[in-house]
């Protein structure tokens, strides 16, 4: 295997390391966006029937990089991957989003959540590692990626999507023994299934605290921070003698950096909601940042996008530890033409700061 990457930006970025302009990619950069990703998904038929095949899942991850120059791949899955593996029976409803078939509110629910076996339970998605880093050729790193804990048992509680996360939140005050119990089990997991990414082939991590913001102050230092510190420390660190970086993203956790940039982890994503200036000032000798143009900017016309992209590069200022990056997932409304100014935009424009 060829473990000399052409293009290393984006690992440099995240450790801190001078590079030459700030590296991008996008969160869901594989997606609905793009035409060859909806191809690709009828042909397979369903969103499930892409994740749970490697051939298909490799063929989504590399569209985005054959029509955009980004510094990083992302694995194509999806986060509740981890919630079905462990018995919950995952489905999608057309146009309702995910839903699961049995949901985590009981002593006996939680007694009866499996342990997967990562190696059999989750084979599809090492194996899709595998064949997309493969596939990849040293061009650019590869990130894998786990939704956290506490987001997971959004999911796992709720039984699906929430906008208010009522059924969750009552658990976590009224029975926090459970929720913890339910928090320990599904970090253990998520640790297991990151570190089997990293050894199919994942040249960085990131952990998805989608939900991390529903949570009050002292909820978010209880049910959310401490699970993603777990998995932080167990993480492999490194691999044939490269280190492994990991990025930790909690949607409306900008409040809280300071204390995600204490878990030890190598860069913190931001929405943006959060000045990237502002956040560098607090947290910049400790960590990279990741983030954070708002993923609307890209339904405005190209010279707008440059207008945006200048800013946050400007706020960030000179040097690196900056990997550009939306403030969440690209709508899948957005023009391909308008994603390709903003890649364009921030590698030219980003020179001059490095």
């Amino acid at each position: 295997m060829n473990f000399k990457l052409k293009n290393d930006t984006f690992l440099r970025a995240l450790l801190r390391q001078p590079t030459e302009y700030t590296p991008l990619w996008m969160m869901r950069q594989a997606g609905r966006y793009l035409p060859e990703y909806r191809a690709t998904r009828k042909t397979a038929g369903s969103f499930l029937g892409l994740c749970k095949n490697p051939d298909f899942a490799t063929e989504v991850t590399l569209q985005p990089l054959e029509r955009f120059p980004l510094d990083a791949a992302i694995l194509f899955s999806d986060i509740l991957t981890v919630p079905d593996a462990m018995g919950l029976g995952l489905y999608f409803s057309e146009g309702e989003g995910p839903k699961f078939e049995r949901t985590v509110r009981s002593e006996a629910d939680l007694k009866a959540l499996r342990t997967p076996d990562i190696g059999t339970d989750l084979k599809y998605v090492t194996d899709a590692v595998a064949q997309i880093r493969k596939s990849l050729d040293g061009s650019v790193p590869l990130i894998g990626f786990s939704g956290s804990p506490w987001t997971l048992a959004c999911y796992m509680v709720e039984g699906g999507g929430s906008d208010d996360y009522a059924k969750v939140k009552t658990m976590a005050y009224s029975n926090p023994g459970l929720m913890h119990q339910l928090l320990s089990k599904t970090a253990d997991t998520v640790t297991q299934y990151l570190n089997a990414q990293i050894e199919a082939g994942a040249q960085a991590v990131m952990i998805f605290d989608s939900w991390g913001g529903a949570l009050s102050h002292a909820a978010y230092h209880e049910f959310s921070l401490p699970y993603m510190q777990r998995i932080v420390d167990g993480l492999i660190k490194e691999k044939d003698g490269v280190r492994i970086p990991s990025i930790i993203f909690t949607k409306g956790g900008g409040l809280w950096i300071e204390s995600i940039a204490n878990t030890g982890c190598d860069a913190v994503g931001l929405d943006w909601t959060m000045d990237i200036g502002i956040a560098r000032q607090k947290v910049g000798h400790k960590v990279a940042l990741q983030g954070n143009i708002d993923p609307t900017v890209l339904f405005a016309p190209p010279d707008a996008i440059r207008n945006e992209v200048e800013k946050v590069l400007g706020s960030y200022g000179f040097g690196s530890g900056h990997v550009f990056n939306l403030g969440h997932g690209i709508s899948q409304h957005t023009n391909p033409e308008h994603a390709a100014a903003l890649v364009a935009a921030v590698h030219e424009l980003s020179r001059k700061y490095h």
